[in-house]
C-alpha cells in the first residue's frame, strides 16, 4: 500500500465501537500518536460509544447510534404502542460469530423483530464514518481529499471468511470505497500498537518495544463478545509474524452481563424479565448500564466489600403484579438468600457471589491459553499481552499473573483502545505483520482422472472426452497450521474447462480442520464459498493460470488467461 495522507480506523465492537485516525506526518513522528473521540453518556465518558442502533419503523431508515440511540429509544419506551414499531439493536456483532452468513440474512432486534443484517451493520458503520468526517472537516476544512483516506475496519481473527466478507460489503454499502478499505484482525492491531508503546504506557515493568528479535509472545484480546488469541514472534526487521493459528471463543465481557441477567431471571422468572424489557425498556437499559459501571469500578480482589446495584421501583411493581410476591420475598426464597439482599431500591451482593458472574469466562480463557502454551511448536513464549475492554478486569489480570508466573504479563494502560489505535498503525504500515497461520485446510472441489482401486466407484463419471473422472475430490490449496507469508501466492494452478462451451467455471471452495482430506464430502468438510474462474473463447484447451494468496486478512485471487495474458482479479464469494 502506498503512503496515504490520512488513515482512519473503525473498531466495530460487540459492546462499544469507535473511530481513530492519524495523518502521515504524525505517524512518521510517533506511530502511537493516534487520535480518538471522547463519547459522553449518562453514566460514562468513553473513547468508544455503545454499539447500539435505532432504526425507524420502516426497517430501513437510520435514526440514532450509541448513547443517542439508547436515549431516544428510552424516550420512545414511554409509549409502548409506538415504541414497538421501532427497531432497537444492541450488541449485535455476535450475530456473525460461528454462524453461516448469507447476504440476505436477517437479525432480531431487542424485541424479536427482524431486519436485514446488512442494513443494521451498514447504518452503524455509516454513522461512525460520517461522524469522523464531520469532525476532521471541522479541524481542517477543505483540505481532506476522500481519495487520500485509507479506511481500516477491524474484525476478530477467529471470524470465518464469510463474516469478514459480510463486514466488507456492509462497509461498502455504508459509503466506504472498496479499494480504500482494509480489513484488520483485532489481536494483530493490538500487538502492533503495543509493540510501539514505551514502558511508561505499558502498564508495568515490561513492554513489547524492548523485546529482541526472535522473542515469542501471546496476545489475548479480551473484548466484549469474543476473546481472540494469537501467538507472534518478533522478526529481525522489527515486524511480527504469527506462529500459531488464531483461536479463542465467545468468552468476552458481555457473558458477565448475561450471567447477571440470568441471576435476575432465576429470581423473578424469565417471563417477568421479558415483560419488564418489553414495557420498561428505559429502566432495563439503566439496569444493564449500572451493572456495566460497577463491574468496571469495583475492586473485585477485595474480600470484605458489598457491591450495590440500583433496581428501579418499576421492576418491584411488575414482580408483585406477575408473581404476587415482593422482590424481597423472592430473593429470600432463592438459593442466594445469604449472599444477596434488597434494601429499598438497592440490590446488595456479597463480593464472593458477585465474582461468580466472572468466573466461567475467566476459567475458559485461562484453560484455553494454558493449552496453547503447552504446544511444542509455540514453546519459549516470554510474554503475554492482555488487551481489550475485558482486560481491565482485575480478576482476569490476577488469574493470568497467578497461572503464568514465569511469563511477563503486559497490560497496557489503554489496552481497551489497543485495537482501535493499532488499526491506524496497520493502515499506515501493513507490512508490520509478515506471516500468518492458516486456521483451516482450504481447497476446491475438482474433477480429476479416475484412479481404479483408489477413488470411490460411486464418484466415477464419464467426461466429455470419453475418459473416466472422479468427482467430489478435494483439491487442496493450503493446510491447517501452514505458515503463510503475507503477499506471496500459496497456490499456483492451471485450470482448463471441462466442456468446450464454458465461459466460466465455478469452483466450490471447501474448508476443514483435517490436514489431508480426500473428498469434499468427508466428515468435517464444509462448503465455504465459490471461486468463479473466467474462460474466454471456446474449446477444451483454454488455460487459466490462477494465483491464490491466503496470507492476507482476506483471500486474494488473480486469474490470468494464458492465451491472451488478460488478468482478472477475482474474489471468493463466501456469502453465496
Amino acid at each position: 500500500m502506498t503512503d496515504q495522507f490520512l488513515v482512519a480506523g473503525i473498531d466495530f465492537g460487540t459492546t462499544y465501537s469507535g473511530w481513530s485516525y492519524s495523518f502521515k506526518h504524525e505517524f512518521d513522528l510517533n506511530p502511537t500518536n493516534v487520535a480518538t473521540k471522547h463519547w459522553h453518556g449518562e453514566q460514562l465518558v468513553s473513547s468508544k460509544a455503545p454499539t447500539c442502533v435505532l432504526i425507524e419503523p420502516d426497517g430501513k431508515t437510520f435514526s440514532a447510534f450509541g448513547n443517542d440511540a439508547e436515549t431516544k429509544y428510552s424516550q420512545l419506551a414511554g409509549n409502548p404502542a409506538i415504541c414497538q414499531k421501532w427497531y432497537f439493536f444492541r450488541r449485535f456483532k455476535m450475530k456473525l460469530y460461528n454462524k453461516t452468513i448469507k447476504r440476505e440474512m436477517e437479525i432480531e432486534d431487542e424485541t424479536g423483530k427482524k431486519v436485514k443484517a446488512t442494513t443494521v451493520f451498514a447504518v452503524a458503520i455509516c454513522y461512525l464514518k460520517n461522524d469522523f468526517l464531520s469532525i476532521i472537516n471541522d479541524r481542517i476544512s477543505g483540505v481532506i481529499n476522500p481519495a487520500e483516506i485509507v479506511w481500516v475496519l477491524t474484525v476478530p481473527a477467529i471470524w470465518d471468511d464469510g463474516a469478514k466478507q459480510f463486514m466488507r460489503e456492509a462497509a461498502v454499502e455504508a459509503g466506504i470505497p472498496a479499494e480504500k478499505l482494509t480489513i484488520a484482525l483485532e489481536p494483530e492491531s493490538a500487538s502492533i500498537y503495543c509493540r510501539n508503546l514505551q514502558l511508561e504506557r505499558s502498564g508495568g515493568e515490561h513492554t513489547l518495544s524492548t523485546l529482541k528479535s526472535g522473542t515469542k509472545f501471546l496476545v489475548v484480546d479480551a473484548g466484549g463478545g469474543t476473546v481472540d488469541i494469537t501467538v507472534q514472534e518478533i522478526t529481525t526487521n522489527g515486524a511480527m509474524k504469527n506462529i500459531y493459528k488464531a483461536s479463542g471463543g465467545d468468552w468476552g465481557g458481555t457473558k458477565v452481563d448475561d450471567a447477571y441477567i440470568k441471576f435476575l431471571a432465576d429470581v423473578v422468572g424469565n417471563e417477568t424479565l421479558l415483560e419488564y424489557k418489553r414495557t420498561h425498556m428505559e429502566d432495563y437499559l439503566y439496569l444493564i448500564s449500572d451493572f456495566e459501571v460497577k463491574k468496571r469500578a469495583v475492586n473485585l480482589l477485595q474480600s470484605n466489600i458489598t457491591v450495590t446495584l440500583r433496581i428501579s421501583v418499576t421492576l418491584s411493581e411488575l414482580v408483585q403484579k406477575i408473581k404476587g410476591k415482593t422482590l424481597e420475598d423472592l430473593l429470600k426464597e432463592s438459593q442466594h438468600s445469604s449472599e444477596v439482599s434488597l434494601s429499598r431500591d438497592k440490590l446488595k451482593f456479597e463480593i464472593g457471589f458477585f465474582v461468580t458472574f466472572f468466573k466461567p469466562q475467566i476459567d475458559s480463557i485461562i484453560d484455553h491459553v494454558s493449552g496453547i502454551v503447552e504446544q511444542q511448536n509455540v514453546s519459549e513464549i516470554e510474554a503475554i499481552v492482555l488487551v481489550g475492554g475485558f482486560s481491565k478486569c482485575l480478576l482476569l489480570q490476577q488469574a493470568f499473573k497467578s497461572k503464568f508466573k514465569s511469563f511477563k504479563i503486559i497490560v497496557p494502560n489503554d489496552g481497551d483502545l489497543a485495537v482501535l489505535k493499532g488499526a491506524v498503525i496497520f493502515g499506515h504500515k501493513p507490512e508490520l505483520i509478515s506471516q500468518r497461520v492458516s486456521r483451516y485446510t482450504y481447497g476446491v472441489e475438482s474433477l480429476f482422472p479416475f484412479i481404479e482401486n483408489v477413488h470411490k466407484e460411486s464418484y466415477k463419471v464419464i467426461c466429455e472426452d470419453g475418459k473416466p473422472g472422479c468427482e467430489h475430490l478435494f483439491d487442496k490449496h493450503i493446510t491447517s497450521g501452514q505458515y503463510l507469508d503475507v503477499g506471496e501466492a500459496q497456490v499456483k494452478q492451471v485450470y482448463t474447462p471441462s466442456t468446450s462451451w464454458q465461459t466460466y467455471m465455478p469452483f466450490p471452495v471447501y474448508c476443514t480442520l483435517d490436514q489431508n482430506p480426500m473428498y469434499t464430502t468427508d466428515d468435517g468438510c464444509h462448503y465455504a464459498g465459490t471461486l468463479t474462474v473466467p474462460f474466454e473463447g471456446s474449446g477444451l484447451d483454454r488455460e487459466v493460470d490462477v494465483r491464490m494468496i491466503y496470507g492476507g486478512t482476506e483471500i486474494e485471487v488473480e486469474a490470468t488467461e494464458v492465451a491472451t495474458g488478460k488478468v482478472h482479479r477475482i474474489k471468493v464469494d463466501f456469502l453465496s
